[in-house]
């Protein structure tokens, strides 16, 4: 029964979501990103269109929730419920909340949508495999320099200054990567909580460098957070026709 439920929920997720203002996306809410050593932190999956709050992600839906410390070392979350999760930092330093859920096919048919890809299946229209992820920092003590490697996820933003530190009418640099190689003249979308409650609508737009650079400009403090959508042939065009990757890098300027 849960499976059904779970199977039914995914497809009302992505009917009709093919340009990427109607595509949900996974983000990370932090209570607080600077706390102190031993301090309990809220984390909280963010899913929909409206940041930073929209819908409840199922917990079908979710594959891992984790942090990271600075040696790169996996941390597990106290799971709270489906949705929430804690983390008490033990030792000073820079950790990574990373979450995503479970990749898979979605095929169009003249018949409906199928959790499947098209192999096997009549009449298709169009299929994508879908890979959505999402990124945070808590900043445990006084580190200031930031981990500037990629963590190796296939689509990835990656910051080049500490979000700790920046202030109303700064410009962040953050670097988009594919495959952990530089990603240019993609879409780089950002709002902060409280610029709108419609959905799929962002404060600030821009685009990549050749470098895979984009720079954003904090129009107000508050939570942000920062969305790219990328989308490449798949390899079997007799088994789908796209991969679909989508990450969000959520923070907060004091």
């Amino acid at each position: 029964m849960m499976k059904k439920i779970f199977l039914f929920f995914l497809l009302l997720l992505f009917c009709f979501q093919a340009p990427f203002a109607r595509a949900h996306s996974l983000w990370l809410n932090i209570d607080n990103n600077q706390p102190k050593v031993g301090q309990a932190v809220q984390i909280e999956i963010g899913w929909g269109h409206k940041f930073p709050k929209d819908e409840l992600i199922s917990e079908e839906f979710m594959n891992q929730v984790y942090a990271l410390n600075s040696k790169g070392e996996k941390i597990s979350l106290k799971k709270i419920s489906p949705s929430r999760f804690e983390f008490m930092p033990k030792t000073p330093g820079i950790y990574k909340i990373l979450a995503n859920i479970k990749p898979g096919f979605l095929s169009k048919t003249t018949e409906g949508y199928k959790l499947q890809p098209k192999k096997g299946l009549q009449n298709v229209v169009s299929c994508f495999r879908f890979d959505m992820r999402a990124k945070a920092f808590i900043f445990v003590g006084d580190s200031k320099k930031m981990p500037d490697q990629c963590i190796g996820d296939p689509l990835e933003i990656t910051p080049l200054k500490n979000s700790k530190l920046l202030k109303e009418g700064d410009i962040f640099p953050v670097k988009v990567t594919f495959d952990e190689k530089a990603l240019p003249n993609v879409d780089v979308r950002a709002s902060y909580a409280g610029f709108s409650d419609q959905p799929n609508t962002y404060a600030y737009s821009t685009k990549t460098n050749e470098e895979g650079v984009a720079r954003i400009k904090i129009l107000k403090k508050g939570k942000w957070v920062v969305n790219v959508l990328h989308e490449v042939p798949y390899p079997d065009p007799e088994e789908c026709d796209k991969y679909r990757y989508n990450y969000c890098f959520t923070f907060e300027v004091k």
